[in-house]
């Protein structure tokens, strides 16, 4: 999940870039399909939880590859299996496994050379103590994931900016410090906006804007088809735009109202168009929905291919096998075929 917020103070987001124009600022922030001001927060020390995991050794299994816990006894055993005990320095890669679906992470061994990698079950990396390390590349993995839908290039953040009410010539032309209160926080909310995020949280996001960018926020918000937590004490504002609310009065805290799901919101096929980080276009191959004839005969086709790959595993044959890429693929669109069947059977 892509979660995106905007603080109170929102200037606190630009303080250390009031010499850049917001084009640089953006820019700056997204570099390499990180959000850096989000991973700022995953960089923070470790808390005391994951100090205490970490004094469980772990060790690599000689026979099976898995990470295991180290053996904690006296025995000769034991103090070998510690000396060989393992630490995580980075994660570099993240993947789907093809057959639990559970994700699993390319980990660089401290002090051990790239040859030495191995995958690790996230479950594995948590109880190890490495959750900050873990969600800094699922962060990683989402962000590169969002960005796609734009070009990170200075047309491409011009043209977002725009959207959000701040013209070019203040975009690019003028440092942070130059703009206005209003330009200011319009900035900060298109910056919190540019991965796509599922989820928004703005508080006191009424701070500064005037009556047009008060009105333009609550449009965007009512076309806006992922979920928003505002923290406001506008009234009017929440009124227009919040369908359940939690009021704080007189040191009570009531409920009014309930969220009403969009059963009008279109099936979402996905932007015709996307975009790598450096603003290339990626071709676009969407799944059309298929009549169920079609579907199984796709199925019987990717399943004849998984079993010829097994056979030709079995055998040694190397040349006739798949790739682990070609493997994944094969395997999310079976599944995703084989849920379209489903899907239409109960409909019928």
């Amino acid at each position: 999940m892509r979660l995106a917020y905007v603080a109170q103070h929102a200037f606190h987001h630009l303080e250390r870039h009031l010499d850049k124009t917001a084009v640089q600022y953006i820019l700056w922030r997204f570099a390499g399909a990180d959000d850096r001001e989000s991973l700022e927060n995953q960089s923070k020390e470790i808390n005391v939880d994951e100090v205490e995991l970490r004094k469980q050794p772990w060790c690599i299994d000689g026979k099976s590859g898995d990470v295991r816990k180290c053996d904690m006894t006296d025995s000769k055993e034991g103090k070998a299996d510690r000396a060989q005990a393992v630490q995580p320095e980075s994660i570099l890669n993240r993947q789907k496994h093809t057959k639990t679906k559970k994700y699993i992470y390319e980990v660089k061994w401290m002090l051990k050379s790239l040859e030495s990698n191995s995958w690790v079950e996230r479950e594995t990396l948590l109880k190890m103590g490495y959750e900050k390390m873990v969600c800094k590349k699922d962060e990683q993995e989402a962000a590169a994931a969002g960005l796609l839908s734009k070009p990170l290039t200075q047309p491409g953040v011009e043209k977002a900016l725009k959207d959000f009410g701040v013209d070019s010539e203040a975009a690019s032309h003028s440092p942070i410090m130059s703009l206005s209160h209003g330009q200011k926080v319009k900035v900060v909310i298109c910056a919190a906006m540019w991965q796509n995020p599922h989820i928004v949280i703005l508080d006191e996001p009424t701070n500064y804007l005037d009556r047009d960018g008060l009105g333009a926020l609550v449009r965007g918000l009512e076309e806006f088809q992922g979920g928003v937590v505002i923290i406001s004490h506008n009234e009017e504002f929440c009124n227009s735009v919040c369908q359940q609310k939690w009021v704080m009065d007189a040191g009570r805290l009531r409920e009014e109202g309930e969220i009403q799901l969009d059963e009008d919101i279109a099936e979402q096929a996905g932007p015709d168009e996307l975009y790598d980080e450096s603003g290339n276009k990626i071709e676009v191959n969407k799944m059309k929905t298929l009549p169920a004839k079609e579907i199984k005969k796709e199925i019987k086709v990717i399943e004849k291919k998984l079993k010829d790959h097994k056979k030709a595993e079995k055998d040694g044959k190397k040349a006739q096998m798949l790739n682990d890429e070609e493997m994944w693929q094969l395997s999310d669109k079976l599944e995703e075929l084989k849920q379209m069947l489903a899907l239409q059977k109960e409909e019928h």
